[in-house]
């Protein structure tokens, strides 16, 4: 479980997302708050009484606040409207007028001139999934026919933090919207309400918080530096919690995906970094560092194949899981060094 939130960037994002991009003046780029007006247009034109009065409550200045509205305030916009939540324009109509106006799978239909998925993911670039930090959640253009010269755009779920089905106003809204793998998205997250009263085990922390991702580390077993150049292959996954403020929540989060149970099949991966570890020692890191130019981060990189930076722990799969064991070999090391 890893935090994606990143001051400043994830700001901008969500101002372009409602608001749209410009070039000198033009746009390039319809904004959702402007697509959403227009869908109230369509799905509001009822003499309903309920009907005008939604419409009437579904201003500009109330539209952006819902797309753009903090993850612990969703709830409360919610609550603005939930009264709307069964209208309907016409009574044989499948779905509901909130349903229609922030629908999430025309969202995800890639359209050139207006803000969609497939932009968001991009702009995001969230590329490992942040409830897992197993499985890649990139996005890519791909040719899918060279003859009518169409493309398929790639890219990953979306998991509605609070589910659409529950809260239809919440379906677009920028901080709802968790890119995350289809295993998570799923198998494990589904329809499931973190905002459940009755559901103690689904509060779970939200991608968007900013919390620092060293608030839990993983463990493993063996703990001594004599056993870990052994034959003993046994090595049993545990979690340390760091920080007591958030620590409920995080456990909760990491039960409720699993994560234990998942990462304790990828046992081998943690031998290789072992393995590694001790074959590539300090001096010969030292050595590649100052023969190449290299910083500490990119030689990293290059041995691990994953980031050791926590912002960027969220970019490729697995990269807290190594660190963390990394950072475990680096501590019983230097332990060992110092009874020497």
């Amino acid at each position: 479980m890893l935090s994606i939130y990143q001051k400043g960037i994830v700001e901008e994002i969500c101002k372009s997302y409602c608001e749209g991009i410009q070039v000198n003046g033009k746009i390039i780029l319809k904004g959702m708050v402007q697509w959403i007006e227009e869908r109230i247009n369509k799905y509001c034109s009822s003499e309903k009484e309920a009907v005008k009065e939604l419409k009437s409550k579904l201003t500009t200045v109330k539209v952006k606040e819902i797309l753009e509205t903090q993850p612990d305030k969703l709830i409360d916009i919610w609550n603005e409207f939930k009264i709307y939540e069964n209208l309907k324009k016409d009574d044989d109509d499948s779905n509901t007028i909130l349903e229609n106006i922030f629908h999430y799978e025309t969202f995800r239909s890639y359209r050139s001139t207006i803000i969609n998925g497939y932009w968001l993911a991009q702009e995001l670039g969230v590329d490992c999934c942040p409830y897992c930090n197993r499985n890649y959640t990139m996005s890519h253009k791909h040719n899918y026919d060279l003859i009518k010269k169409e493309n398929k755009y790639v890219f990953p779920s979306f998991d509605h933090f609070y589910p659409k089905e529950t809260y239809p106003l919440l379906a677009l809204s920028f901080y709802n919207l968790i890119p995350c793998c289809n295993a998570c998205n799923s198998d494990y997250k589904g329809a499931r309400d973190p905002n459940d009263i009755n559901k103690s085990d689904y509060k779970i922390l939200h991608p968007y918080t900013d919390f620092k991702n060293d608030h839990f580390s993983f463990d493993f077993i063996p703990e001594e530096y004599e056993d870990l150049v052994g034959k003993n292959k046994k090595i049993d996954l545990k979690i340390n919690y760091k920080n007591n403020f958030i620590r409920s929540d995080l456990e909760k989060s990491i039960k409720f995906f699993g994560i234990l149970e998942n990462y304790s099949n990828h046992r081998d991966m943690i031998q290789d970094i072992m393995d590694k570890k001790i074959t590539f020692s300090d001096r010969y890191l030292s050595i590649i560092q100052s023969t190449y130019g290299l910083d500490f981060q990119t030689t990293y990189k290059l041995l691990f194949e994953v980031h050791y930076d926590d912002e960027k722990l969220f970019k490729l799969p697995f990269s807290k899981l190594k660190k963390d064991v990394y950072d475990k070999l680096e501590e019983i090391r230097k332990k060992s060094t110092r009874l020497i």
